[in-house]
This record gives C-alpha cells, sequence and structure tokens, in this order.
C-alpha cells in the first residue's frame, strides 16, 4: 500500500478542502515574530555558534518545518536578526542627532554610545560580536554586519565634515577610535566610568 501524501495546507486557499478528514490549519501569523525573537534572546546572549537550530525551534516553539519556512538557513535568521538591530539602532541615532549643530551631534553619538554601554543587560554591539565571534566579512550576515559597525565611522565623517575644519578626517579618526574603545569596554565592571570618560573626552575634541 502506497503512502499518503499531504499537500501543504498553505498552498491552497480553499480552506473547506479536507485531507485525511482534517481541515487544513493556517499559517499562524506570529510564528516569524516569536522565531526572530527567540532568535534575539538566544544569539545575544550566547553568541550565534552556541546556539543550534533545534534549540530555535524549541525556544520558538514552532515546528522545524514552520522556521525553514521563514528562514531557510542559518544565515537567514542571523541576517534577520542583525536586521531588527540595525533599524533600532538608526532610529535611536537618527533621533539622538536629529536638529543638532555638527559639534552637538559628535557630542550626542558619545553620549548614546555611553548609554548602551553603560546599561546593566548590555553584552556588547551584537554587530561587533558577531564579527569578533565568527571573523566573518564575507557571507551576507558578515557584510551586514561590518557595513552597521562602518555607520557610524560615516556618521562621525558626515558631522565632522560639516565642521569647517582644515582637517575633519583627523577629528573624525579620534572620536571613531573614542567610540570604539567604548564598544571594546563592554565587558569590564568599571564599562560606565569608561563610557562617561570617553564622553568627556569627545566634548574637549570638538571643542
Amino acid at each position: 500500500m502506497g503512502h499518503r501524501i499531504i499537500p501543504d495546507p498553505e498552498t491552497f486557499s480553499d480552506q473547506s478542502v479536507r485531507y485525511n478528514d482534517q481541515v487544513p490549519r493556517p499559517a499562524d501569523p506570529t510564528a516569524r515574530d516569536r522565531i526572530l525573537r527567540a532568535a534575539h534572546r538566544l544569539f545575544y546572549e550566547r553568541g550565534i555558534n552556541d546556539v543550534g537550530m533545534s534549540e530555535l525551534v524549541e525556544a520558538a516553539g514552532t515546528g522545524k518545518n514552520v522556521l525553514y519556512r521563514h528562514f531557510p538557513g542559518k544565515d537567514e535568521l542571523v541576517l534577520a536578526y542583525l536586521r531588527d538591530f540595525a533599524e533600532r539602532l538608526g532610529t535611536q541615532l537618527d533621533e539622538a542627532t536629529a536638529d543638532l549643530e555638527p559639534d552637538e551631534a559628535l557630542v550626542a553619538l558619545a553620549r548614546h554610545v555611553a548609554g548602551l554601554v553603560s546599561h546593566r543587560s548590555y553584552r556588547g554591539c551584537p554587530f561587533r560580536n558577531y564579527l569578533r565571534e565568527t571573523r566573518d566579512t564575507k557571507q551576507p550576515p558578515g557584510r551586514f554586519a561590518l557595513a552597521q559597525v562602518r555607520d557610524l565611522r560615516t556618521r562621525i565623517e558626515r558631522e565632522t565634515a560639516a565642521l569647517g575644519l582644515d582637517d575633519p578626517a583627523a577629528l573624525a579618526e579620534r572620536v571613531w577610535i573614542v567610540l570604539e574603545g567604548v564598544y571594546a569596554a563592554a565587558p569590564y565592571p568599571e564599562r560606565a566610568r569608561i563610557a562617561e570618560s570617553a564622553v568627556v573626552f569627545v566634548e574637549d575634541l570638538v571643542a
């Protein structure tokens, strides 16, 4: 006796059609968000390499087929996780520097980074964490993470260029190095003090 093949319910728009005496269930509209929330928690707390897809299925409360329907592989899920962080961070930085003069915007960038790093639940920048953990700059997640790291440099260069200095690149380099140092201090117990000192340093640089 041959095996009965049951088609995927989501390929049918007529929900009245029955197979094996069961009505096909519509797709769960919350599944993708639940998978991403689980990925955020596990990837951010433990890193990318330590978390497997089976664990993500269990944490999200979805079937394996559902996860792979939304994210065909781990790279796709990691990229979505990084994109979600990037969207939120970009909005925050835009709001922090809106309508400010260039020198004020540079200090505002420093204050925002300092505030992130000083928060008790902060475990490092997800883009820098990814690059440090995987050493990947070629695959889509790595290219995206590196682009987000460079986005902060671009913001700094844009503001320093508007100051009318003879050598804005030198100031951009100094501010960039200071903020990268703040990110690097994220694992340290004294990170809040380091972050606040960095803000003062940026204020001195742009004065």
